[in-house]
Order: structure tokens, then sequence, then C-alpha cells
């Protein structure tokens, strides 16, 4: 008989926002989804009309979708999540095609990869993704700045691969986590918009704001952001925030 030794659940979950947080990726990301809106609905889109961020890639293919003329629009919302399937499929499908693309164009933004080996150096602590992107496309652009085979853990998660609200991909990650451990840790979600702090707290997470994307340290503020940096060129604050939340567990633990 085969003993399956349990793995230790980890103290915390780093989850990390990939566009503006840990890296920049030029302008192939919005052309990827350009290429494949119009595959899908043989309409250019219409990205002046819309906000991308802290989208994902399937609330993305719907904006674009509503920014169409009210016939257009309304033929393509009669196919359903039919429509936001086929967009996720070509989006896919055309990252994998250009990802290539990414290695002159990418790169991580301040700090990145000092805390990310900061954090893979903490006891217990796990990091993944929560990320807008389908799959395919957030790791191509890891693997464009050397991140995809590092302490990240790319299998565990959350993508913007289905409907609903941005929650759904810190709750995918939640889920994966737990499947993988036996629990879920506790999240700290690390993104560079409001919406990415809105979907932390919906789904029982610490919010980090880092002001490195379209988004100020006000605005980050605003949204309610427990912790909020400029950026991250000090590992140190990020590794207390997460030292804090550890802490935090194990007094509620305590108090049980």
């Amino acid at each position: 008989m085969v003993t399956m030794i349990p793995r230790a659940v980890p103290t915390v979950a780093v989850c990390w926002d990939v566009d503006g947080t840990l890296l920049l990726g030029g302008p192939i990301g919005t052309e990827v989804l350009g290429e494949a809106f119009t595959q899908v609905t043989g309409h250019p889109p219409r990205f002046e009309a819309i906000s991308m961020g802290g989208h994902t890639d399937w609330l993305i293919g719907e904006a674009l979708r509503d920014a169409l003329d009210a016939e257009a629009a309304a033929e393509i919302a009669a196919r359903g999540d039919a429509f936001g399937h086929a967009m996720i499929a070509a989006v896919s499908a055309e990252w994998r095609r250009r990802a290539g693309d990414l290695h002159a164009v990418a790169r991580t933004l301040p700090g990145v990869r000092e805390t990310v080996a900061a954090l893979a150096a903490e006891p217990g602590v796990v990091q993944t993704l929560t990320t807008g992107n389908v799959r395919v496309g957030a790791h191509a652009k890891l693997t464009a700045v050397g991140l995809a085979d590092g302490p990240i853990d790319l299998g565990l998660g959350g993508y913007g691969e289905g409907p609903g609200a941005r929650v759904r991909v810190v709750e995918q990650a939640r889920d994966a986590l737990s499947a993988h451990f036996g629990a879920a840790p506790p999240l700290v979600v690390v993104g560079d918009t409001p919406r990415d702090v809105e979907a932390a707290h919906r789904a029982g997470a610490v919010a980090v704001g880092v002001a490195t994307g379209r988004c100020g340290v006000g605005e980050l503020r605003d949204a309610g952001a427990e912790h909020v940096f400029d950026d991250l060129a000090d590992p140190g604050r990020l590794v207390a925030v997460v030292r804090s939340t550890g802490e935090d567990r194990h007094a509620a633990e305590a108090g049980r």
C-alpha cells in the first residue's frame, strides 16, 4: 500500500496580476485581442470606446462587442456564451502564434524580480497568478521575461477565460490551491487597478495596490486597497504585508 503524504498548507498565497504589476508587454496584447475579435465577429474592434484595465479577456470581448453598432452587437450577443468561448479560443490561438514577438518588447517592472525572489525565500509562502489574461497569454508573457519557470506556480492560478466578474479569477486560484493542498491559505492579491482590489475583497483576500500601471496611488487607495505602493522597488514592503497576513492567520487559529 502506498501511503500518501499530505502537502502542508501554505501560510499565505501571493496572487499576482500580470500586466502593469509584474510586467509591461507593449502593444502585442491589444493586437492579439483585436485580431481575435475580428476573426470571431468579422468587425474591427473599437478599443477607444472601452476601458480594458483590470478586465478579463472574456469581459474585454464582451465590451468590444457592445461597442459595435446596435444591430451588430445584438446579433453577436444572441450567440450567448458561444461568442465568449470562441473569443477565448481565438485569443489563445493568436497568443500561440505571437508569443515569440514578446521577447523584443516585454520587460519586468521595477523590483519585481527581487520581490518574487524575496517571497520565495519566505517559509510557507506560495506564489501564483490571478490575471485577466488567458492561460496561454499569461504563460507567454512570463516566459518572455524569464518568470515562467521560477517561484510563481502558474498551475495554481486563476485566468480570464470564463464569464463573470473578475472575482472569478481569484476564486479559481483559491479553488486550485485548496485542491492542491487540501485547504486554501489566506490570499494576498497584488494588482494595479481598482478592479484587482474589488476582486480581492469580494473573494475575502487582502488587496495590495501597486501604482505601476495606469492608476495612481490615490485611485488605488480610494478603491480600498489595504496596502498601496508606488512600485515594488523595495521588496521588504510586500514581504512585511505577507508576514503580517500569515501572523493574522496563526492568531486566528490559536483563538479558536
